[in-house]
């Protein structure tokens, strides 16, 4: 009897440990997956470190249990490196502080608006601030808002001063805005959009919206550095909705009864679902615009996806990710649920050289800013 359960147990773990293998193979496949009939592979992404927290753990249990079948943890290890690469910075060397002479410094941040809902209507003084501090040269906002209103505080321009750059150029869409005051009807539209800011020429610049459909529009813009033109993206890709409550749920989740944990979780299936369908046509059309570019590019945004997810890896194809080549750790972007969100990104073509990335905390958005430097790759 004791050496059934002993077979029964021996199969069991393999079967797991292979199943866990499989998940992480599994993102391999993804970018040339239906996204239709396999969305679903998204969420080995989104739970990848547990993945590799359960790897390590067969790891060992294997050593000292049946060294002989070390081989299945062992080989998911190599065969996904590169994933695990995406997924965590393994570089040492320590950010500066001050941007050296020869480089030009990008931002990347969803603003939430400037927190423009708690400043009734206006843009937090304290963010504004904030984003002066980091001295870049660009700086690509998402989720930006700005008044149409020639006499009130906030319009473009204006925000483009107090910012401290000399060119903006905003993608918005008369049909998505914000109202401070959604019951008066008469209340001036705000724009909601992605917006760059440069302190180098913008040259052309170009919005492109496919499908009138929420977080569908993005921005490129070509712009002078020096004697070279580079072609920046600025993208935000479909977030998954979650209400206050929804988040609640997530983050406390053991404290729920069986009907509720039903309930919900239905209902943040069906979002999640719906999100990886819209994020996978965006990444797609993001792509061929990339593709297209004339210059070297970099692509700048809040991609609401984590590495080696399908968005990731089709938009990343043939670039790099900042954050994967110079960072340390994780890189959380997000501020809520999992500490390992990393969501928002820098990516770069092979012309250009990364001199160093961080992602700067605290912040007062729900997103920490992204800020990199580049210069040139010598001819």
């Amino acid at each position: 009897m004791a050496g059934a359960i002993r077979k029964f147990t021996k199969q069991f773990i393999i079967i797991c440990n292979l199943f866990a293998s499989t998940c992480m193979l599994l993102l391999y496949l993804l970018p040339y997956t239906n996204q239709q009939h396999y969305w679903f592979i998204n969420l080995f992404a989104l739970g990848f470190p547990f993945l590799l927290i359960t790897q390590v753990g067969f790891l060992i249990f294997w050593f000292f249990a049946k060294r002989k079948l070390v081989w299945i943890p062992i080989v998911s290890f190599i065969v996904c490196w590169s994933l695990f690469i995406n997924f965590y910075g393994i570089h040492l060397s320590k950010p500066q502080t001050s941007k050296q002479a020869s480089t030009f410094r990008i931002a990347t941040n969803n603003t939430h608006l400037f927190n423009f809902f708690e400043n009734n209507g206006m843009l937090d003084a304290q963010m504004i601030q904030k984003v002066k501090d980091l001295q870049v040269d660009l700086f690509a906002a998402q989720e930006f808002v700005f008044s149409l209103d020639s006499s009130s505080p906030i319009t473009l321009e204006k925000i483009k001063k107090r910012l401290g750059f000399q060119y903006v150029v905003a993608a918005n869409d008369r049909s998505f805005g914000v109202h401070t005051n959604i019951k008066q009807r008469n209340e001036r539209y705000h724009p909601f959009c992605v917006a760059i800011f440069s302190n180098h020429p913008i040259l052309r610049w170009q919005k492109v919206q496919t499908i009138k459909e929420y977080n569908h529009t993005f921005l490129w813009a070509d712009v002078l550095v020096g004697t070279d033109t580079i072609r920046l993206f600025n993208i935000h890709l479909q977030s998954m909705h979650f209400e206050k409550k929804e988040y609640e749920f997530i983050e406390h989740i053991d404290q729920q009864d069986m009907e509720e944990v039903k309930t919900t979780s239905r209902s943040i299936i069906r979002k999640m679902k719906t999100a990886y369908l819209l994020r996978s046509n965006q990444a797609q059309e993001i792509k061929a615009e990339i593709n297209k570019s004339p210059y070297p590019v970099i692509v700048c945004g809040d991609m609401n996806d984590v590495p080696n997810s399908f968005s990731y890896q089709t938009i990343s194809k043939g670039l790099f990710d900042s954050y994967a080549e110079k960072g340390l750790g994780i890189g959380r972007t997000f501020k809520y649920l999992s500490p390992t969100l990393r969501i928002d990104y820098i990516f770069y073509s092979k012309e250009i050289a990364l001199n160093q990335v961080q992602v700067i905390r605290p912040s007062l958005s729900d997103h920490y800013p992204v800020v990199a430097d580049f210069n040139f790759n010598k001819k």
